[in-house]
């Protein structure tokens, strides 16, 4: 069931057209995700905590700060107001025993790997979703429920997944040594951190589904039913053989409970091709990184996976960039996010109409 939400009055619309997109098909135009330069002021509240970890953790100030920046938000074309619980993606790695350090923009975990003979212990342990990090998370998200009132989106956390929690547990560079000394030592605690992913996946579900929610996440698509993000950025730093032997079955197993998939390919473009024999992946979500777009410039990659029978997310630098890419790839199977901020509305119904153009050319 796709609710009514009163940021959004036309959010059936932008829902239907991400469900034509998770299928490689087009309803009246591309999903189209921008931003307009707001108009009205923030009434939210201003931080006036004495450290990072008290803001990150303070429940009532993410849930009421994130409203008002909400309010004064006019969600242009496909842009959704979605309320998401984040205390950054390595709270997987909590589950396990790790501490978070917090910046302004960001966390990330403390290893509790500090051997290789400790990995048997992370093979045996049950993850404790009784800790801080996810109590909390699961908290201000059922805060944000109770105070929707029909306004906006409940989304799910950031899930990192599989050997991403590993290189949290470890540290990248000797989890990479770790894979090539005592391998079998590995495997059976990346068995035990995927379980706990699809755990906490299904309890990150529960949630929202029970609020009349279907999914979305801090990528903004949408879905009435289970979908999310696989990943792993740390198969970047593996040989092709690694990758496909010992990290490709934990993220399939990860997939297991989704109904609709994107990708996130994070720089890894080698591992492409491994990534798209994924069984039943919708779309591929390619992350260039910053210093190398801008998007027109992996237009060919773009090619192949739409030629894989994938739906595409362009992550464009800015309006011109986004319509070169949809000119050179065709509007099936597209999902336009513009980066940068139209300064007025109007700005985005004129682009929206460039976007339905060359929409309408592509069906002649």
């Amino acid at each position: 069931m796709v609710p009514s939400l009163k940021f959004k009055p036309d959010f059936a619309r932008t829902a239907a057209r991400f469900e034509a997109w998770w299928h490689g098909e087009i309803l009246d135009r591309p999903p189209v995700s921008a931003s307009v330069r707001p108009v009205r002021p923030y009434n939210g509240p201003v931080a006036q905590h004495a450290t990072q970890r008290e803001r990150w953790m303070d429940i009532e100030f993410a849930v009421q700060s994130a409203i008002a920046h909400m309010a004064r938000t006019d969600y242009v074309a496909d842009a959704l107001p979605i309320f998401f619980s984040n205390i950054g993606p390595e709270i997987t790695a909590t589950w396990f025993g790790c501490e978070l350090e917090f910046s302004q923009h960001s966390s990330w975990s403390h290893p509790v790997v500090n051997a290789p003979e400790d990995w048997a212990r992370v093979a045996t342990m049950q993850p404790d979703f009784g800790n801080v990090y996810w109590q909390t998370m699961l908290k201000a998200t059922d805060l944000a429920i109770a105070m929707n009132d029909g306004r906006y989106l409940i989304g799910m956390t950031d899930l990192h997944g599989n050997y991403d929690i590993l290189a949290a547990l470890r540290d990248p560079q000797t989890l990479c040594m770790d894979l090539l000394d005592c391998p079998e030592l590995v495997e059976p605690a990346a068995k035990a951190v995927t379980a706990a992913f699809n755990e906490s996946f299904c309890q990150c579900y529960r949630q929202v589904s029970a609020a009349g929610m279907g999914s979305t996440c801090w990528t903004n698509f949408w879905h009435d039913g289970p979908a999310y993000v696989p990943s792993c950025d740390f198969w970047c730093m593996v040989s092709p053989e690694i990758a496909r032997e010992m990290i490709f079955p934990k993220i399939v197993e990860e997939m297991g409970d989704l109904k609709r998939s994107i990708f996130h390919l994070d720089g890894a473009l080698r591992l492409l091709d491994l990534t798209m024999e994924l069984p039943g992946l919708n779309a591929v979500q390619w992350v260039y990184g910053d210093g190398h777009g801008p998007a027109a410039r992996w237009i060919d990659v773009y090619k192949r996976i739409l030629a894989a029978g994938k739906s595409i997310q362009v992550l464009a630098n800015d309006p011109a960039d986004a319509m070169t890419v949809l000119e050179a790839v065709g509007p099936r199977g597209v999902w336009l996010q513009v980066g940068g901020q139209f300064e007025r509305a109007s700005d985005v119904e004129a682009f929206l109409k460039d976007v339905q153009r060359v929409t309408v050319q592509s069906r002649k």
